[in-house]
C-alpha cells in the first residue's frame, strides 16, 4: 500500500559509494556493461564493485561496451516502486550521452497510462558520473529540507545546469576503442603525452575543451577551470572522482583544497559503465559555478 510521497531515483552512472547512496535513501537503476562478451549489471547501492580488477582488464585491451536499458527494465522498477510510493523522481543520466532518457520516459509514459494514480517525473540530469551524483545529493539535500515533489522535481530543473563538470583522460586508447575519438588522433596523442581536456555542453554532450602535455599539467588546468567558473566566495562543496588513479586524485585535491575556498573536498572512484568509455586514468572535479562560454 503505497503510503510515502515520492521517492528519488537515479542510475548506476551517479558513481558515488555505496555508504553515501544509503545514507541518501534512494533507488538505483541497474545499468549494462559487456566485458570480454560477459553482460553484468551495475548497481552501486546493491554489491561492492571490484574498480581496479575492471580497469586492469580494460587497460590490458579486453573489450567492453554499455547497453542501453529498453524501457521494459524501467517499468519494471517503476512497478516495484509504486507498491510504496505515490510518486517518482527519476534524474537520469545524460540524454547527450545515453538513450538511457529516451527509455525512462516511454517507460514512464507507458506505467502512467496504465497507473494514473502515479506520477513519475524523468529529468535529463545532462550529467554523468559524480556530475550526475553531485546533482542527487543536491536534491536529497533539498529533500530533507522538507521540499515537496513539485518542488523538488523544479529544484532539479533549475540546478542542473549549474553543475560544472570537468575531467581528463589518459588513455587515448580506449577513447578512440568506444568510437569517442579518431584511432589515429588517438595513436598521436599517446605518443606526445597529450591529454583532453573534456565538459559536457548545454546538451549534455561530451565537449573538448583543450588539450595538454602531461596529466600533471592536466590535472593544474582542472583546478583553474573551478577557481575561474566556481560561483564567488568560499565554502563550496567540491567532488573529486577518479579511474584507478587514486595518487592523480589525491593530487588535484590538494590542489583545489589550496584555493581556500572549499569547505569539502571528497574522491569517489569511476564505476565501470562510465569507465568502459573513459578507461585509465581518468580524474574529474565537479562543483557548482557557471559553464564555460
Amino acid at each position: 500500500m503505497k503510503d510515502k510521497d515520492y521517492i528519488i531515483v537515479s542510475d548506476a552512472t551517479v558513481d558515488l559509494d555505496k555508504s553515501i547512496l544509503e545514507q541518501l535513501n534512494v533507488r538505483i537503476i541497474p545499468m549494462i556493461y559487456i566485458l570480454d562478451g560477459k553482460e553484468n549489471f551495475c548497481n552501486p547501492l546493491e554489491q561492492d564493485i571490484d574498480h581496479e580488477g575492471f580497469y586492469e582488464k580494460v587497460n590490458k585491451g579486453i573489450p567492453v561496451s554499455t547497453s542501453q536499458n529498453p524501457p521494459t527494465v524501467f517499468t519494471d522498477f517503476y512497478e516495484e516502486l509504486a507498491k510504496e510510493y505515490k510518486n517518482i523522481l527519476y534524474i537520469c543520466f545524460s540524454s547527450g550521452l545515453s538513450g538511457n532518457y529516451g527509455s525512462a520516459v516511454m517507460g514512464a509514459n507507458e506505467f502512467m497510462e496504465e497507473h494514473p494514480d502515479i506520477r513519475i517525473e524523468v529529468v535529463d540530469s545532462l550529467c554523468a558520473s559524480v556530475g550526475e551524483g553531485y546533482l542527487l545529493q543536491e536534491v536529497c539535500r533539498k529533500r530533507d529540507e522538507g521540499a515537496s515533489f513539485e518542488e523538488a522535481v523544479r529544484f532539479t530543473e533549475e540546478i542542473k545546469r549549474q553543475i560544472c563538470h570537468w575531467f581528463v583522460v589518459g588513455n587515448l586508447d580506449q577513447l578512440a576503442r568506444g568510437g569517442r575519438i579518431n584511432p589515429a588522433v588517438a595513436k598521436l596523442g599517446s605518443i606526445l603525452n597529450i591529454h583532453p581536456i573534456l565538459t559536457t555542453d548545454a546538451e549534455g554532450k561530451l565537449k573538448v575543451s583543450e588539450k595538454v602535455r602531461g596529466m600533471k599539467k592536466a590535472l593544474v588546468k582542472l583546478c583553474e577551470r573551478f577557481t575561474g567558473l566556481a560561483f564567488p566566495g568560499g565554502g563550496h562543496r567540491v567532488m573529486v572522482a577518479h579511474a584507478a588513479c587514486p595518487e592523480l586524485a589525491e593530487d588535484l585535491q590538494k590542489l583545489l583544497l589550496a584555493t581556500g575556498r572549499i569547505r569539502e573536498c571528497i574522491i569517489q572512484k569511476i564505476g565501470p559503465v562510465i569507465g568502459s568509455h573513459t578507461g585509465s586514468p581518468m580524474c574529474a572535479v565537479v562543483f557548482m559555478g557557471k559553464q564555460e562560454e
